[in-house]
């Protein structure tokens, strides 16, 4: 019981925090809105900065190391994420078939 219980508050929450925006008349100046834009890449670059250099806990030095500056000139050369990540992965599969 208590089980289904907390599956019904989670939905209930769920949809709650999805819907109520949609009712609000809330409009964000333009330096909010340009800050509210930036945001989920900020948390991207954040997670794999951390992930990047120590995803054991320990300092990394390995393929992701080399691929990730290229994936940084990627992006802002053709501002395209998808491009970015692409080439990103293609550098690190290749990095980890050459034998060390």
């Amino acid at each position: 019981m208590t089980e289904w219980l907390a599956i019904a508050g989670a939905a209930v929450a769920t949809y709650l925090t999805r819907s109520l925006p949609l009712a609000a008349t809330f409009r964000p100046s333009d330096r909010v809105r340009g800050y509210l834009e930036d945001l989920p890449i900020s948390i991207i670059a954040a997670l794999a900065g951390a992930g990047l250099l120590a995803p054991q806990q320990r300092l990394a030095f390995g393929p992701e190391i080399v691929a990730a500056p290229l994936v940084v000139a990627v992006a802002w050369w053709r501002r395209n994420l998808l491009l970015a990540v692409i080439a990103g992965v293609v550098v690190v599969a290749v990095l980890r078939r050459i034998p060390a």
